[in-house]
Parts: structure tokens; C-alpha cells; sequence
């Protein structure tokens, strides 16, 4: 049967003169827990090298995340701790399955006695690749009804899902890449034309003729597949 393994190692700053009284305060925590039938899930002792805290980690690959942050707390309220603290794990397994891999991180207010932010690396790819779809999706839903509202012609298109596409490069590359594919269809891309002002690859109508957002020109397609460009003023 796989194994699976939850690793950590971190400092939990708690004042030089407070060492033996945090690790007081983890042995009782830890019988706290044996007595409801559960593991304390980590270790801790004091660090040499930093006199001031605790050090924190998984008991050779057994670790339990909550059980850090309910100890860090117990210690922020007996030593009045106050500030961000936290800490980062790792998920693994000794065989490579697929669920077997992962991580976490929890960022606390140990004067408050919350938790600030966190994140589950699983959750939040799956979330990440959902939202895509959904943006895909909701871009489309929106786009098509507003054409024909519109009344837009290939040209009309063109133009104005250029500049769709160019505000949405940065913000969500997968939804700039499938309008850029929808554009292509309408348009027409001309292969291995390039406008000669911003270098940008140039799309054109079948009317013809099509602006280019990108340099504020009218680009004329000769039927010989080679460019003119005028002035888009003139």
C-alpha cells in the first residue's frame, strides 16, 4: 500500500525567555489530543541556532497543518505573540499515484488569533482551470449577442475584437487565444503578413479593407496578397 507524507519545518518565534514554557505548552496539547484518540501530528523543540523559537515539523513524513496553527495560537495567547505568521507543507506519496502529490500554505494574525489567507495547491489549479473554462464560455456568451445587436459586419469585427483581443493578452491568455481563433475565421489571416508599422500580424475582411488597432491604419489587400497602407485620417 502507498504511504503518503506531509512535510514541514518552520520557526515559530516565541521570545527567548518563553522556550521551556512553548514547549510546556506543546507536551499538554499533545496529551490533550492522545486522550481524544488522535495524533499531535508534529514536533517540536527548541532551535539552536535561534534562541528565541521553537522549531516546528513533521514527524518523519506524519504531519498535521491544523494542529500547527492550534499550537501557534495557544502560544500567541500565553506569550501575547502579535503580527503575520506562517508556514508552507508539502504533500507526497512513496508510490506515484496521482492523487499523491500537493501542498498548502497558511498565512495567520497571531494577535487576532485568525487565519489570513491560505491556499490548497490542488484546489487551487482545479479552481484556476474552472475559471478558464467559465471566462471562455462567458466571453463567447457575451460577445455573439452583442455583434448582432450591434449589427456589425466582418469589418466592424475585426476591429473591435483586435482591441479585445490586445486588453485581454495580459489579463487571461486562453480567452485572447480563442478570440484570436474567431478573428482568424472572420477575417481571414493573411499567412506571413506582417504590418510593416507595428509588426503585428495583419488580419483583413473579405469586404477587403480593415483597420489594424495596433498602428491606427487602414490596410488595403491588393488581391495580390500585398499590402498598401494609408493613412487611416486620409
Amino acid at each position: 500500500m502507498p504511504n503518503y507524507y506531509t512535510s514541514f519545518s518552520v520557526l515559530l518565534p516565541v521570545g527567548a525567555g518563553n522556550i521551556e514554557a512553548a514547549l510546556a505548552l506543546y507536551a499538554q496539547f499533545e496529551q490533550e489530543l492522545e486522550a481524544d484518540d488522535q495524533s499531535v501530528g508534529f514536533l517540536a523543540e527548541q532551535d539552536t541556532a535561534n534562541s528565541d523559537a521553537v522549531w516546528l515539523r513533521d514527524d518523519g513524513g506524519e504531519g498535521d497543518p491544523e494542529h500547527v496553527i492550534a499550537y501557534a495560537f495557544r502560544c500567541a495567547q500565553a506569550f501575547g505573540l502579535t503580527g503575520r505568521w506562517g508556514f508552507d507543507w508539502s504533500l507526497s506519496c512513496s508510490r506515484p499515484r496521482l492523487d499523491g502529490n500537493g501542498g498548502g500554505a497558511q498565512l495567520l494574525d497571531l494577535g487576532r488569533g485568525e487565519s489570513v489567507s491560505w491556499i490548497d495547491t490542488k484546489q487551487w489549479l482545479d479552481e484556476k482551470l474552472s475559471a478558464g473554462e467559465a471566462s471562455a464560455v462567458s466571453a463567447e456568451a457575451i460577445l455573439q449577442p452583442t455583434i448582432e445587436a450591434q449589427g456589425w459586419n466582418e469589418h466592424s469585427q475585426v476591429f473591435v475584437l483586435r482591441g479585445f483581443i490586445d486588453s485581454l493578452i495580459a489579463a487571461d491568455p486562453a480567452v485572447a487565444d480563442q478570440l484570436r481563433s474567431h478573428l482568424a475565421t472572420i477575417s481571414g489571416e493573411q499567412d506571413g503578413m506582417l504590418c510593416r508599422e507595428c509588426g503585428e500580424p495583419v488580419f483583413i475582411a473579405d469586404s477587403g479593407t480593415s483597420h489594424h488597432v495596433g498602428c491606427g491604419l487602414v490596410l488595403t489587400d491588393k488581391r495580390d496578397r500585398s499590402l498598401t497602407m494609408e493613412n487611416a485620417q486620409s
